[in-house]
C-alpha cells in the first residue's frame, strides 16, 4: 500500500516502537482478490448490497443518503484502536489492525443477511417499511407523512386506538404482527385513510397523548429548528478565523463524569504544521528552512 511505499507502515513504524497500534483503512481489506482494488463509499455501498435494498420497489439502485460505509468505519477503526489500546494496557503489546469500506457496510445489513441466511430469499426494496414488523413506517397524512413505529403487539393496538379503528386490531388480516407482514399493502391503504383526516402536527398531538412512538419527517432547517435539538446543545457557533461564525455539530455522546465540548474552530490549511514538526524534534531553524525550500507552508 501507500504507507509501505513512503515507509510507514506498520512493521516499518514496528522497529521504532514495538507497541505502536497501527490502524488501516481500505476499501476492501488487505487480503483477498479486492486487496489491491481502488474503493469509495458508493462503491462499498452497491457491493454490500445495500443498494439492492434501499428506496422504494421498482426503483432503480438507491444510495444512503449519508456515507454509512465511510462513517461506519471510522466507528469500528475506533471500537478496534480501544479494544487494541486496552490489550496494551493489560499485556504492553500493541498491534497492527484494519477495517475495509467493504465490511463496514457489509455490518449493516442485519435484517437482510439474517432473513437470507434463514430463508435464502433476495430482500428487496421496502421504502421505509421494517423488514420484520408492521406498521413501521412513513404513513401519509392530510398534509405529508409521519414516522409511526408500532412494532410489537402492545403498540399496534395502542395506534389503533389512538386512530379510534379498534376494528383493525380485530380484524384477522391484521390480528398479529405475521399476519400484518402478510397483508402489509392493505393495511397500510387502512391506516392512511384515517390519517387523511388531520394533518401532520394534529396526529402527532394525538400520538404523543396515547403514547404511541411517533415523529415528523423534518427537513435540515427544521431539524435545526427544533426545540429538543436546541435543548442538547447541538448547534455549536465558533468563531473561525477566516469564515467567521461557523456552526458546527455538537457532541452526540453526552458523558456527565467528564463532559466534553467542542472550543475550536476546523483549523485553516497547516495551520499547525510548525506545532506538529516542534513535537516531532525539529528545531525553529530547520522548520525555517524547509519552508523556504517549499517542502512545507504554515497556515496564517
Amino acid at each position: 500500500g501507500t504507507m509501505e511505499r513512503l515507509g510507514l507502515g506498520y512493521e516499518d513504524l514496528k522497529k521504532v516502537n514495538p507497541e505502536i497500534i497501527y490502524c488501516s483503512i481500505s476499501g476492501f481489506g488487505r487480503t483477498g482478490p479486492y486487496a489491491n482494488r481502488a474503493g469509495f463509499d458508493l462503491v462499498a455501498q452497491g457491493m454490500s448490497g445495500l443498494m439492492s435494498f434501499t428506496g422504494l420497489p421498482g426503483s432503480p439502485p438507491v444510495k444512503v443518503g449519508v456515507p454509512i460505509a465511510d462513517m461506519n468505519a471510522g466507528m469500528f477503526a475506533t471500537y478496534g484502536i480501544l479494544t487494541a489500546y486496552i490489550h496494551k494496557l493489560r499485556k504492553g503489546e500493541g498491534q497492527y489492525l484494519e477495517v475495509s469500506l467493504l465490511e463496514a457496510a457489509i455490518a449493516y445489513t442485519v435484517w437482510e443477511s439474517g432473513s437470507y441466511f434463514a430463508t435464502g430469499n433476495e430482500p428487496g426494496p421496502l421504502g421505509s417499511s421494517h423488514r420484520l414488523s408492521a406498521p413501521y413506517q412513513a404513513l401519509r397524512t392530510r398534509d405529508g407523512h409521519i414516522n409511526i413505529g408500532a412494532p410489537n403487539q402492545s403498540n399496534y393496538e395502542r395506534f389503533c386506538r389512538a386512530l379510534d379503528r379498534v376494528n383493525l386490531i380485530e380484524r384477522d388480516e391484521f390480528k398479529d404482527n405475521a399476519s400484518r407482514l402478510a397483508n402489509r399493502e392493505a393495511l397500510e391503504i387502512e391506516l392512511e385513510n384515517t390519517l387523511a383526516e388531520k394533518t401532520s402536527e394534529q396526529w402527532l398531538e394525538v400520538m404523543d397523548k396515547a403514547g404511541v412512538p411517533a415523529g415528523p419527517i423534518l427537513t435540515m432547517s427544521e431539524v435545526w429548528a427544533d426545540e429538543q435539538v436546541q435543548a442538547r446543545d447541538l448547534d455549536v457557533p465558533l468563531e473561525h478565523p477566516t469564515a467567521g461564525t461557523v456552526r458546527n455539530i455538537g457532541l452526540a455522546a453526552k458523558l456527565y463524569g467528564t463532559p466534553g465540548r467542542i472550543t475550536e474552530p476546523a483549523p485553516v490549511f497547516a495551520q499547525h504544521t510548525r506545532e506538529v514538526l516542534i513535537e516531532a524534534g525539529y528545531t525553529s531553524d530547520e522548520i525555517s528552512a524547509l519552508v523556504k525550500s517549499g517542502a512545507i507552508a504554515i497556515g496564517k
